[in-house]
């Protein structure tokens, strides 16, 4: 009888145990992958973004943070550039440079490998103003909304799917535009990027607000360049190939559009497939590297020079 008592005192003991080292282990990985996500990846600060009557969606103003090990900064403005005053009070001439996630170089991109950057010293300061998936109608209600900051010229940036990108001001997917922090960095990486390598998963159109459609609508476009010459101000449409139609040698569709567009309303016009290699300049098909943004800068020097 000793014997049996002393048996299952053990075998509780040995189940408590191994309970507390299961317990040990999981708080082990746990607490170690909060700390690689955050510390090392630089999960869990996402750069927020806030809803806009009018503009849909833009950065949310005032942000500094890091992210996968890439400086992500936003001034007073939602422009994806260091502070500046409303109005010019220096001697640097002012450029605007508007666009979507081609422009803005998303967090893969550290604040000095930006074209935008790249381009800007003491005499010219090019401001960034851009968000991912922005259409004509997003860039023009910024422009309505908070002018040109003294700009002398505006250079929009634009790709084909961009001529039928209309915004529909649904609610903002967290998981695309974050308007919040997460608790947990693990939980970040868990929810948001972990999806992304599940197979089947594919990212919805409708995640930013935007529905696909094939009617083509280029009058925000036409409203802009007409708000910028009613300024004074030179406007130049920088057309951004996808990589795949660069290796197929195919124009897009809306792309044409754009540029027949652009010249009946006397706008500038540059074409970036001199300047992007298709083998280099893309992360994928139509986000560009940071070698993809030292070529465009290229473009955007080049686009101040071309003539109507």
């Amino acid at each position: 009888m000793v014997l049996r008592i002393e048996r299952r005192g053990s075998d509780a003991g040995s189940r408590l145990f191994y309970g507390l080292m299961a317990i040990g282990i999981c708080l082990y990985v746990i607490v170690g992958g909060e700390l690689f996500c955050r510390y090392y990846l630089g999960l869990g600060t996402p750069p927020l973004s806030i809803a806009h009557p009018t503009i849909e969606y833009l950065f949310a103003p005032d942000q500094e943070l890091s992210r996968f090990g890439n400086r992500i900064a936003y001034n007073h403005w939602s422009m994806r550039n260091e502070q500046i005053s409303e109005t010019n009070d220096t001697s640097q001439a002012r450029i605007m440079v508007i666009g979507d996630s081609v422009v803005n170089g998303g967090s893969l991109s550290d604040h000095s490998n930006l074209a935008t950057t790249i381009l800007t010293d003491e005499k010219t300061l090019y401001m960034n103003v851009s968000a991912g998936s922005w259409g004509p109608a997003n860039e023009l209600a910024y422009l309505q909304t908070f002018g040109f900051f003294d700009a002398k010229a505006l250079i929009i940036v634009l790709s084909g799917h961009d001529a039928s990108d209309l915004p529909t001001f649904a609610p903002l997917d967290p998981n695309i535009l974050p308007q919040a922090r997460p608790w947990l960095a693990l939980g970040e990486a868990v929810e948001r990027y972990l999806p992304r390598y599940v197979p089947g998963h594919t990212a919805k159109a409708s995640a930013l607000g935007k529905l696909p459609t094939r009617n083509i609508d280029l009058s925000p476009l036409k409203t802009m360049i007409e708000l910028a010459k009613a300024k004074g101000l030179p406007v130049c449409i920088v057309l951004h190939h996808t990589k795949a139609d660069r290796l197929t040698g195919k124009i897009h569709q809306g792309l044409a559009a754009i540029q027949s567009a652009a010249k009946a309303h006397g706008a500038k016009i540059v074409d970036d497939k001199s300047f992007l290699d298709p083998e280099t300049s893309y992360r994928d098909d139509i986000h560009i590297s940071d070698k993809g943004q030292r070529d465009i800068s290229l473009a955007l020097l080049d686009c101040l020079k071309a003539s109507p």
